[in-house]
């Protein structure tokens, strides 16, 4: 008997102070099966409420990507997240160049639920995400699946 419950105070204790699960869990069982994999750059974590957290992942060519922002099972708030890339513009005054990196919004939370996109070469993407409207003094588990899948190729 006391065994048992040291067994379970011991259970209690582990799934009370638990991460997040990794990022395969937040994956929802799918009707029909689709091409896409989930890519290993795909990330989980807890984060506090009306904080903003940063990740990037490189997105190479040859590829169709898929990427959604999920809200654990229990997290409270509004998930919030922008999608970006860093793109270098040149400027020419006169008979100077100059060069200045620019973000270049891909999408945000007001647009779609995921987003879909083909890279024709390498580059570094950025996502942000932030909880808005949640429980202050408890972190939140998200979830950043990126999924991949070969581009079709077409013409001759």
């Amino acid at each position: 008997m006391k065994f048992i419950l040291t067994l379970a105070l011991l259970f209690g204790f582990v799934f009370c102070f638990a991460q997040c699960p990794p990022a395969e869990a937040f994956m929802k069982k799918k009707k029909t099966k689709d091409a896409y994999s989930l890519n290993s750059q795909s990330r989980s974590g807890s984060i506090a409420s009306d904080e903003t957290y940063e990740m990037s992942f490189i997105a190479h060519p040859g590829l169709d990507y898929r990427l959604t922002t999920v809200l654990g099972e229990g997290s409270v708030g509004t998930l919030n997240y922008e999608i970006y890339e860093m793109v270098v513009e040149k400027k020419t005054e006169g008979e100077k160049d100059t060069f200045k990196k620019n973000k270049k919004v891909l999408a945000t939370s007001g647009n779609a639920e995921a987003l879909e996109f083909t890279s024709d070469k390498s580059r570094k993407i950025f996502i942000t995400v932030s909880i808005a409207g949640g429980d202050k003094k408890k972190l939140a588990c998200v979830g950043v699946l990126i999924e991949t899948k070969r581009t079709e190729k077409t013409g001759f």
